[in-house]
């Protein structure tokens, strides 16, 4: 037992040293306080280089990166070039512990929110699926990110098809699926898709932007259906109607949906526009994706 405990004890000063030297490499009167710490991942060794430090105990340091990377998806700013640096602690954490699934989850969701590196997200996604072929979670974020990022609704539907068929995956992904094939484009798509991702995310900065995201998805699906019912009264009654309330007065609607903060959308019945008081629209579809 103390045998084993020294080799872990070595292995994990063995990482502070290479760490470390890194560090001494800057300015000397740069304290350590000063220096972000995603930026400190920019002198992590090789995972291979970790592995023989590691003297066998690779879960071990993998747990020691993690807690560092935790530290850091944490932080209310990541820059592309932090992201980058992210993406490589992520990597080499997966290396040392290939079935660290947490670790793919994370980081490909945040590689994906705190910064827009969708390459580097589905690449460490489809890692985690190589050495974690049972979890349906990893084609299910891969999924998300073809929808939202790349705009790819097939291969989006592919991968979601993909996580339903796996053990313990929720029910509705498979009628989520199928509704991709046919309607990529719906909102009501993006909010289930966001909401079932919005469950499954920890408190936290990711959890945050995840937030913002589906309720700007709710305010897209509730004023399309709005003005689908606008349309619709317009047909019947050859004119415009003066407020929301004539809707569900005429029977077109059972009753008026509130946005997200549970306001009244605004309506403007001399341009038909309906908008809300409280979140900005911003749900950006196929061939206008967010760039940061």
């Amino acid at each position: 037992m103390m045998l084993r405990v020294q080799h872990i004890l070595l292995a994990v000063v063995g990482l502070f040293l290479l760490l470390g030297s890194g560090l001494l490499q800057m300015r000397l009167e740069q304290s350590r306080e000063s220096i972000p710490k995603l930026q400190r991942f920019m002198f992590l060794p090789q995972a291979e280089v970790l592995k023989i430090l590691s003297l066998g105990y690779h879960s071990v340091v993998a747990d020691f990166l993690w807690l560092q990377t935790i530290q850091v998806m944490g932080e209310k700013k990541v820059t592309e070039e932090a992201g980058y640096w992210m993406y490589r602690a992520l990597d080499t954490v997966t290396t040392l512990d290939p079935q660290f699934v947490r670790a793919y989850e994370a980081g490909g969701l945040a590689l994906c929110t705190l910064v827009v590196l969708p390459d580097q997200s589905n690449a460490l996604l489809e890692k985690g699926m190589k050495h974690n072929p049972e979890v349906w979670q990893l084609p299910f974020y891969l999924g998300i990110n073809y929808y939202f990022e790349i705009g790819d609704d097939k291969k989006a539907g592919d991968y979601i098809a993909r996580a339903a068929r796996l053990p313990g995956a929720p029910d509705h992904l498979a009628g989520l699926a199928a509704r991709l094939y046919v309607s990529a484009k719906a909102p009501q798509n993006a909010v289930e898709l966001l909401a079932s991702l919005y469950e499954r995310t920890p408190e936290g900065e990711t959890r945050h932007v995840l937030e913002q995201r589906l309720k700007q998805a709710i305010v897209a699906r509730d004023t399309q259906i709005l003005s689908e019912a606008i349309g619709r009264y317009r047909d019947r009654f050859l004119s415009w109607p003066h407020q929301l309330e004539d809707l569900v007065i005429q029977g077109i609607l059972t009753a008026l949906p509130r946005d997200p903060s549970g306001e009244h959308y605004l309506y403007d019945p001399s341009s038909q526009m309906v908008t809300s008081n409280s979140i900005e629209e911003k749900l950006i579809m196929k061939g206008h994706r967010r760039r940061g």
